[in-house]
């Protein structure tokens, strides 16, 4: 299922630190981005929370599945249910081409739980790639961790690849993830807004730790783009 989609990501995702010799996301200096409001709702599909909640398996391996229903907090069967803590997570964005960013290097603090960036405000009209990097601190000694990902773009195809994984589409990127924020991030490209169709959805991060599971969410939009995402975002 979105096999072609999954792959781009995956490719993506693999942008390795051994690969090159620069730095991707990590860079000495950046400007600060600071989030004081509160995130909207979050209505997360059933099978996502579940996953997050690590009550059940993950949504089909790395593979992704489509969520029946939704959920906005910790429900579940009767089992001993862990407190949900809403945890700090940050989000880099940083140039691999000049002047693809409005700035060169911006380091996002977002408020607890995360938030949204609407990337029209900081990607200028120019082709070319940047890194996109995240750290949530949670996952440090965490006993298990999970990264999954809501689409929120559509599908399209250009050239011979198709974009964007199609609506509410959820996919376990937890290992490719992590291998990638270990190296330069995540590189994306603005030509045609292919960033648009990569990143256009929700980034869900959760950490079971002993005295609770700690959640957040990181949503990229773009208003000046609504044609690329799915109806209702």
């Amino acid at each position: 299922m979105n096999q072609p989609f999954l792959l781009f990501l995956t490719s993506a995702l693999l942008v390795l630190s051994g690969c090159s010799k620069t730095a991707g996301y990590h860079v000495e200096e950046y400007k600060t981005v600071k989030f004081e409001d509160v995130p909207p709702d979050l209505k997360i599909p059933t099978k996502a929370w579940e996953s997050l909640s690590f009550k059940a398996p993950a949504a089909h391996g790395e593979h992704g599945a489509e969520g029946g229903g939704e959920h906005g907090g910790g429900e579940g069967k009767k089992e001993s249910a862990k407190e949900i803590v809403f945890s700090d997570v940050t989000v880099f964005l940083v140039d691999k081409n000049p002047g693809v960013l409005k700035s060169e290097a911006l380091r996002f603090e977002l408020p607890r739980g995360g938030g949204e960036i609407d990337l029209s405000q900081y990607v200028n009209d120019l082709q070319g790639s940047f890194y996109v990097g995240f750290e949530f601190p949670a996952f440090t000694e965490a006993k298990q961790s999970k990264v999954l990902f809501i689409s929120k773009a559509r599908k399209r195809r250009l050239g011979e690849s198709v974009f964007g994984a199609g609506c509410n589409q959820v996919l376990d990127i937890t290992t490719k993830f992590n291998l990638a924020m270990k190296g330069e991030g995540l590189k994306v490209n603005t030509t045609r807004e292919r960033h648009l169709s990569v990143l256009g959805g929700t980034f869900l991060f959760s950490a079971e730790k002993a005295d609770g599971i700690y959640v957040a969410q990181v949503s990229f939009v773009d208003p000046e783009h609504k044609n690329l995402f799915c109806e209702g975002h």
